[in-house]
């Protein structure tokens, strides 16, 4: 903008100088426009014009070349000041070049390490997932092996509860049949006892009607001395031979078989109690070895189709064992079946179910 100012200002100055020149120089060309000298004086004042007129044109010149020189450095300082700022330019680029490209370097360099950090990272989640995996392997066979070894030991405590099962049932059948074998000498012996009852009140009943035939006349017997009252003494025991060819006295039985033999017999507390024990050993034997059929019975509501051979089997044991008399009074064996297999739903026996077997 300044250049374009000083160029005009010089432009200006040019043009006024070039007026003024042109508007005197036809009176000195004597082209006879003006008058003519008369003189030498006239002569002389149109040299000192013509020379100050010269002169003015020279400091035309001079101020147009000064106005040049000006300009042509004012056009320098602000070609200069263009190249500075150019040279500026560059170097700013050249900084801005060198600083995006040192940034990009720290950039990368940043990535790498990242990418390294990432690496190791990934490495040690590998390696502690791989210690993680080794640790359950572990925990896993060793909880597979403590679990083997709680069905071993399981699995051997249900067979030594088996054989204890097996040794108690057969010490309990052979109670069983040692109690059966009494019953049936008490029986015989009841049966010998009414035998002999009968046999004695037919002898009496004989006697007192040939007593009553013969009417015989009853006489006073003479006062005897006072005497002192004998004692009374054990009436010899009458013996009988029972099937199992043991010999007993009549007057052995016991209050509780004479009046079982009678009908009248209810059974005694204990006998109560071994009932339910041998009840509650066939449920539980039925509930051991059979679960998952349990389970399916129950959910069909046939138990009793399932497990039939179970149950018939349990049915005589119970038969066997336990006193009829006792079997007449309750029904254990029903009870426990009801409450340990079916849980309470006796509809879960199915209607197959023999509750005659059980009377």
């Amino acid at each position: 903008m300044l250049l374009y100012s000083i160029i005009g200002v010089v432009f200006v100055v040019g043009l006024i100088g070039a007026l003024m020149f042109f508007r005197k120089k036809p009176d000195a060309s004597g082209l006879g426009i003006g008058p003519a000298p008369a003189n030498q004086s006239t002569a002389t004042g149109e040299q000192r014009r013509v020379e100050e007129e010269a002169k003015q044109a020279a400091d035309t010149k001079r101020q147009q070349a000064e106005a040049k020189k000006q300009a042509d450095a004012q056009r320098k300082a602000e070609e200069d000041a263009a190249r500075r700022q150019e040279d500026q330019r560059r170097t700013e680029e050249a900084r801005k070049a060198e600083e995006a490209q040192r940034q990009a370097e720290e950039a990368r360099r940043a990535e790498d390490a990242a990418r390294q950090a990432e690496t190791a990272r990934q490495a040690e989640e590998a390696r502690r997932a791989e210690e993680a995996r080794r640790a359950e392997e572990a925990a896993r066979q060793a909880e597979a092996n403590r679990q083997a070894e709680v069905a071993r030991q399981a699995q051997a405590e249900a067979q030594r509860q088996a054989e204890a099962a097996r040794q108690a049932e057969a010490a309990r059948q052979a109670e069983a049949t040692r109690q059966a074998e009494a019953r049936r000498v008490e029986e015989a012996a009841r049966q010998a006892a009414e035998d002999a009852r009968r046999a004695e009140e037919a002898r009496r009943a004989a006697e007192a009607q040939a007593a009553q035939a013969k009417s015989p006349v009853f006489e006073l017997p003479p006062e005897e001395p006072a005497q002192s009252k004998p004692q009374p003494t054990e009436p010899e025991p009458v013996y009988f031979t029972p099937p199992g060819g043991a010999t007993m006295p009549l007057s052995s039985m016991t209050p509780a078989a004479i009046a079982h033999a009678s009908g009248n017999f209810q059974a005694s507390e204990d006998l109560h109690k071994i009932a339910q024990r041998v009840a509650r050993t066939i449920v539980s034997d039925i509930k051991i070895y059979n679960p998952q059929k349990i389970e399916q019975g129950v959910a069909q509501k046939n138990l009793y189709d399932v497990l039939k051979k179970d149950f018939d089997q349990g049915f005589k044991t119970y038969e066997d064992r336990v006193d009829q008399v006792v079997r007449g009074e309750s029904n254990y064996l029903y009870e426990n079946i009801v409450k340990t297999l079916c849980s309470g739903d006796p509809n879960a026996l199915g209607p197959n179910f023999p509750m005659d077997k059980l009377k």
